[in-house]
C-alpha cells in the first residue's frame, strides 16, 4: 500500500476546481483513495480511470465520470508515485480488458498509431504486453484496447524506419519508437502467431484425421482459431466435415441439445468455431481474486436466484476444459433460428452452444437491432447479416475470453457485488461489450431437455418468435 502526503484539487468537466487543499493519498493494486486534510475522502477502482499522466511535477488522473484530480507538491515521492500509480493502473486495465489469465511473453515500452477506415487515428505512447493468444495496447494518456493475435492478418517490420505495422481487418496499427526492441518486437508477434497456428493446425488434425494436407490446409485458413466459419463451406472443402462436427465436438451429454437447437436451425446457416485451451502458468496481469468461490476455486459462475444451482458450474474465468480424450480444444456452434422448421429464413435470434462437457447452459441473442430485423427477410441479404452478426458475437465472446458473466448479469448485478468489478468496467469501457449485452435475450440451462425445452420456448416468445 503506496501512502503520501500532497495538495490536489478536484477539477470538474471544465477544469474548474470543485475542492482543494492538502490531502493524503494512498492507493494499491485496484484500488485509489484520497483523504483531504478536511472533508470526506475521495475512493475509486483504478479501472475507473481514462489515464495517469505525470509532468511538471504534477500527475493528472482523468476520471470516466469527466472529473479529474490534479495532485501537486508530491516532493521526492514524485518520481515513485508516477512510476507505481502507472504501473498499478496498467495491472488494473489488463484485468478490466480480462486478459489476466493470459500468459505474458514480454513486455515493450514504445508509441502506437491505430487507425482504421471511416475513423480519425489515435496515437499515444504506450507499453504493449504480448501474451501468448493477445496483444494488449496500454497508454498511459488514452484507453487501451487489445487485438487477439489470431485475428492479425499480417505483420510488417520496416527497418529503416524502425516501425511494426500490424493490419487486422480494416484497422491498422503502428508500432513505434521501440527503438532496438523494434525488430525483437516483430519477431516475438509473428512466433507467437506462428505457435498458435501451429497448434491450431495439430487440434484440426486430431479432430478430423480423414483430411488431407491439401484439405487440412484449407480448413485451417476457413477455421481459424477463436473464429466461427459457415459449416456448408466446411463441408465444400470435405463432405464429412457436418457429421465429424457433430461427433467429434459434441460431447455426448450436450448431443440431445445440440440435435434440438439443429431442427431450429435455419438451413445452410450454422456455424462452428472452436478456441485452443492452455493450461497457463502465468498471467498477463495480476488476478484481483474477484472470481473465487469460498472453496477457492477459480471460476466464472453467477447468481440468479433459483438459477444459481443449475448455473453453479457453467461458467469458469479459464476457458472450460475440452473432453479428455480429444485435444484441448473448445468447440462451440451458432445456430441461427429460422422462422420456421425446414425454412432458410432466420429469425432475428441466433443461439450459442458451447459443445465440449463444460458446457452448462445454451445463450440466445438477437442477431440485429430490431429496427432492422425485416432485413432478415430479404433471401438475398439474409446470409450476409447472419454471417456479420455471428462475426460480431464471436469476437466480443474472443475478447472476454469466453466467459459468460459479463454478458448475462444484469446492470445492478455487475454494479452491486464487487467481486464483478471488473466485468461492470469493461462492460462500461468496451462498447462491443455493452452491445453484446443488450442484444442478449436469456439462457436455458442443461438441467434437463424437457426443462430447457420449456426455458427456450419462453426466450423465443421474448424475442417475438
Amino acid at each position: 500500500m503506496v501512502q503520501l502526503s500532497a495538495r490536489y484539487q478536484y477539477l470538474d468537466s471544465s477544469n474548474r476546481p470543485l475542492q482543494e487543499g492538502p490531502c493524503r493519498l494512498q492507493f494499491d493494486a485496484q484500488a485509489f483513495t484520497l483523504t483531504p486534510e478536511s472533508g470526506p475522502p475521495l475512493a475509486f477502482d483504478l479501472g475507473d480511470l481514462d489515464a495517469v499522466t505525470a509532468a511538471d511535477w504534477e500527475v493528472r488522473l482523468p476520471l470516466y465520470t469527466g472529473r479529474t484530480i490534479l495532485l501537486r507538491q508530491l516532493g521526492r515521492g514524485f518520481d515513485n508515485l508516477a512510476h507505481d500509480l502507472l504501473e498499478a493502473f496498467r495491472q488494473r486495465t489488463i484485468q478490466c480488458l480480462l486478459l489476466e489469465d493470459m500468459q505474458e511473453i514480454a513486455r515493450f515500452p514504445g508509441s502506437f498509431e491505430l487507425s482504421s477506415t471511416g475513423s480519425s487515428p489515435r496515437s499515444s505512447q504506450a507499453e504493449f504486453r504480448l501474451c501468448k493468444s493477445n496483444l494488449a495496447v496500454l497508454p498511459a494518456a488514452s484507453q487501451a484496447f487489445q487485438w487477439r493475435l489470431a485475428d492479425i492478418d499480417s505483420v510488417q517490420f520496416d527497418s529503416s524506419n524502425y516501425l511494426v505495422v500490424i493490419k487486422s481487418g480494416p484497422e491498422t496499427l503502428t508500432v513505434s519508437r521501440l527503438a532496438k526492441r523494434t525488430e525483437e518486437f516483430a519477431t516475438k508477434l509473428r512466433d507467437a502467431m506462428s505457435d498458435i497456428s501451429t497448434a491450431s493446425a495439430q487440434a484440426l488434425h486430431a479432430s478430423f484425421p480423414f483430411l488431407n494436407p491439401d484439405q487440412l490446409q484449407s480448413m485451417a485458413a476457413l477455421l481459424k482459431e477463436g473464429r466461427s466459419a459457415p459449416v456448408a463451406e466446411l463441408a465444400a472443402i470435405h463432405p464429412k466435415m457436418p457429421a465429424a462436427l457433430a461427433a467429434n465436438a459434441v460431447d455426448k451429454d450436450l448431443k440431445p441439445y445440440y440435435d434440438q437447437l439443429l431442427t431450429r436451425t435455419a438451413n445452410g446457416m450454422l456455424y462452428a468455431g472452436f478456441k485452443l485451451v492452455r493450461p497457463e502458468d502465468g498471467s498477463c496481469g495480476m488476478s484481483d481474486g474477484s472470481d473465487q468461490t469460498a472453496a477457492g476455486s477459480r471460476s466464472d459462475t453467477g447468481s440468479q436466484g433459483a438459477d444459481a444451482a443449475t448455473a453453479s458450474s457453467d461458467d469458469d474465468d479459464n476457458a472450460p476444459d475440452a473432453d479428455n480424450k480429444g485435444p484441448q480444444t473448445l468447440y462451440w456452434f451458432f445456430f441461427p433460428i429460422a422462422a420456421k422448421a425446414g425454412s432458410s429464413e432466420p429469425t432475428n435470434v441466433v443461439a450459442w452452444e458451447a459443445s465440449s462437457r463444460s458446457g452448462r447452459a445454451t445463450y440466445f441473442f438477437r442477431l440485429v437491432d430490431p429496427a432492422k430485423a425485416a432485413q432478415l427477410q430479404d433471401a438475398s441479404n439474409a446470409p450476409t447479416i447472419v454471417g456479420s452478426s455471428v462475426r460480431r458475437l464471436n469476437r466480443v465472446l474472443a475478447m472476454l475470453n469466453f466467459r459468460r458473466r459479463p454478458i448475462y448479469l444484469s446492470d445492478d448485478e455487475l454494479d452491486a457485488d464487487p467481486r464483478f468489478r471488473r466485468y461492470a468496467i469493461a462492460a462500461r469501457r468496451m462498447p462491443e461489450v455493452r452491445e453484446m449485452r443488450a442484444s442478449f435475450l436469456g439462457r436455458a440451462f442443461h438441467s434437463s431437455l424437457e426443462a430447457w425445452r420449456g426455458q427456450v420456448a419462453a426466450i423465443l416468445v421474448k424475442a417475438g418468435v
